[in-house]
């Protein structure tokens, strides 16, 4: 029975404290900037409208209306103030991650409260049905994603002092109050229900976000050495096209007496560090693994003179790699082949990387005779 009772509690608990990460904190945000926006427009319009006929109405027949004339007053203020606001939000990317459009939030429920609060107060004291309080809370459940525990707090102050304002008319004489306890227990089971979806929504989609993006840069990255592939090649190529570009086929020398002779643990090393130093030297985001032990670059500008003296200095640094699992007179060396262009198109592109190619087999067949 306590063990029960315990995990009860401890769902309770977990319903009115959600642990929230902040990502999904301005993803409720921004669902609830996304509302307001949409919404306040609408009852922007409607207020207006009625505020025009009852308006008209209140000079050709007195102040039957006035309770409500003045009540779509207020309510236009507070919706151009909605308004005007939202659409400031719309206007800045970060709104959602800021601590002020939380606050501006609040100070909309608590004007609308205040309001409702007020208006069923004149309904109560003249006899009438008190809707308006309820239909404020509803409408803010309904649009509003809140913190569950903040939710129900603002709920049970703002029935609070209704009541109280109601006790001291005639002792709330006229309350039903099994209606009123269950209009409050409903809308702050709202509240709990409301917040606790939208959150479980956004992290679902938050978790498929980063399932594609994983999927997406595992089919766009070699998984060895984490460059990029031929598959992100291909995506590039437009990028390089019709532009000044130096295209750089490059290899590890005598790999495969590396992978025959120490086995390929240690080569898979020596691709991982071969890798790192083409990354560190010339970037991540126009470098490739093409396949096997071939990398290539792809490199825009500068002239021939400077393309060559860079690519010695990368040689020498590669020359100077040593590695704990490899004899220190064993060299680590690299191939290079290099062909420069204004490729027109996909296809020229190719071709000079075919031309590379094979210069860097040829400065393998002159150097290894």
């Amino acid at each position: 029975m306590k063990k029960k009772n315990r995990r009860v509690a401890t769902g309770l608990m977990r319903w009115l404290f959600p642990d929230v990460q902040k990502s999904s904190y301005e993803g409720i945000n921004q669902v609830n900037i996304q509302l307001i926006r949409k919404v306040s427009p609408l009852f922007l319009g409607f207020t207006i409208v009625l505020l025009v006929l009852y308006g008209g109405y209140y000079v050709l027949h007195g102040s039957w209306h006035s309770l409500a004339l003045n009540s779509l007053v207020i309510c236009v203020s507070i919706f151009v103030f909605v308004f005007v606001i939202s659409g400031r939000w719309g206007k800045d990317p970060f709104a959602a991650s800021r601590k002020s459009t939380a606050w501006m939030m609040e100070l909309f429920y608590w004007l609308f409260s205040v309001w409702g609060i007020v208006v069923s107060w004149r309904m109560y004291l003249r006899g009438n049905q008190m809707m308006i309080m309820d239909t404020v809370q509803i409408g803010f459940m309904l649009l509003v994603c809140c913190y569950p525990a903040w939710g129900i707090i603002r709920i049970l102050v703002s029935y609070i002092a209704l009541f109280l304002l109601l006790f001291q008319a005639d002792g709330s004489a006229q309350i039903n109050f099994a209606v009123y306890g269950m209009m409050i227990f409903m809308t702050c089971f709202g509240v709990v229900l409301r917040y606790g979806m939208e959150l479980r929504n956004i992290e679902m989609v938050r978790d498929l976000n980063r399932y594609t993006q994983n999927l997406q840069h595992r089919s766009s990255h070699d998984e060895l050495t984490g460059m990029k592939n031929r598959v992100a090649l291909r995506v590039d190529f437009p990028n390089y096209c019709r532009k000044n570009v130096w295209v750089v086929m490059c290899d590890v020398d005598h790999f495969k007496r590396y992978n025959d002779t120490y086995g390929h643990a240690v080569g898979d090393e020596i691709l991982q560090t071969f890798a790192e130093k083409i990354t560190d030297f010339f970037g991540e985001a126009s470098t490739y693994r093409y396949g096997g032990d071939e990398f290539l670059m792809i490199l825009e500008g500068d002239s021939q003179s400077e393309i060559g003296s860079l690519l010695m200095i990368w040689a020498d640094a590669i020359r100077r790699i040593r590695l704990d699992t490899l004899p220190e007179e064993d060299d680590f060396s690299c191939s290079y082949g290099y062909e420069e262009g204004t490729p027109a198109d996909e296809q020229a592109l190719r071709r000079m990387v075919v031309l590379a190619d094979e210069k860097l087999y040829q400065m393998k067949k002159s150097r290894f005779r």
